[in-house]
């Protein structure tokens, strides 16, 4: 990886090999984070973003939260904390506003375009009624919430810095050079049934997950716009987890599908990325994945 920090006033720095760096993804998060500690002959200028290329392709470009300078024994070191740019649309707060027949134009013009990103792609087409953006939502939550209800997507933001509305997509990835793995088997995350309120008040229809091995209940308000059959099918995504280690690197993981042999614990397919590390440091490179189980594994059931 090689690693360039941008000065506020667009000059670029080359900033070395860092000492130690760990880039982390969450599925469940919007924003990537990298913290890197670099040797330093001197006091940098100040960083705004900081981009990480891998054979001459950006995999990470991220705003600067932190940059500190310290003396230790072994030398002068700066860290920088950094997270992907859709920090900037976390980190604001959307104008307090009702937008008639909205659309993703109309979104990035009123409340995403004075943050600094130029382009949103994705379907333009107005839809009807209107969009009430309540006092205290995040830009991140308008955008979100108007491509899950209305594209069926989740936004990003792609290294160019663009919005990316359209749907990420799936990659197949066969990992590799394993280096050690844990395969989880966590019962206590399984839902057997989840009632959802009626009309009438009372919570009178069941969803059920008949092969869950233990009862365990949810109850949903009819005002929670919570999907009964979507959290049978996580809790169930989220009882049966595998972390591998691979030598090197493996970014970016958004929208991974991974492949891979586990000497001793068979072979796994089809398994989406939940969470992932990549760290440098004075081993080496290496990779840290939790990988769901994919429907076609092939584990070694005696395993268990």
């Amino acid at each position: 990886m090689i690693y360039w920090g941008v000065m506020q006033d667009g000059g670029r720095m080359l900033l070395g090999d860092p000492r130690e760096a760990a880039l982390s993804f969450d599925w469940d998060a919007p924003a990537d984070q990298l913290k890197a500690v670099f040797p330093a002959d001197r006091i940098w200028e100040d960083i705004n973003e900081v981009c990480m290329y891998e054979g001459g392709k950006g995999v990470f470009r991220g705003i600067v939260d932190e940059q500190n300078t310290r003396l230790t024994s072994e030398g002068l070191f700066v860290e920088l904390v950094s997270r992907s740019r859709e920090a900037l649309l976390l980190d604001n707060e959307a104008e307090p506003v009702i937008i008639k027949r909205p659309s993703l134009e109309s979104i990035h013009k009123r409340l995403i375009e004075p943050l600094g990103f130029g382009r949103i792609k994705g379907e333009s087409e107005s839809v009807p009624g209107e969009l009430r953006v309540e006092k205290g939502a995040s830009c991140w939550r308008v955008l979100c919430d108007f491509c899950g209800e209305y594209l069926g997507t989740e936004p990003y933001v792609d290294f160019e810095g663009d919005i990316r509305c359209e749907g990420l997509g799936e990659v197949r990835a066969e990992l590799r050079d394993v280096i050690s793995a844990e395969l989880q088997r966590l019962p206590y995350k399984r839902l057997s049934a989840v009632w959802k309120q009626g009309y009438r008040g009372g919570y009178d229809t069941l969803y059920s997950d008949p092969e869950a091995p233990v009862v365990r209940r949810r109850y949903v308000s009819a005002q929670s716009g919570r999907d009964p059959r979507g959290m049978l099918e996580e809790a169930k995504r989220d009882s049966g987890l595998l972390t591998v280690v691979c030598a090197g690197g493996v970014w970016p993981l958004r929208g991974i599908i991974a492949d891979v042999s586990v000497p001793g614990l068979g072979r796994f397919e089809g398994c989406r990325v939940r969470r992932g590390t990549y760290f440098r440091d004075g081993n080496g490179e290496r990779t840290r994945l939790v990988l769901e189980r994919g429907k076609g594994d092939v584990a070694d059931q005696e395993a268990f």
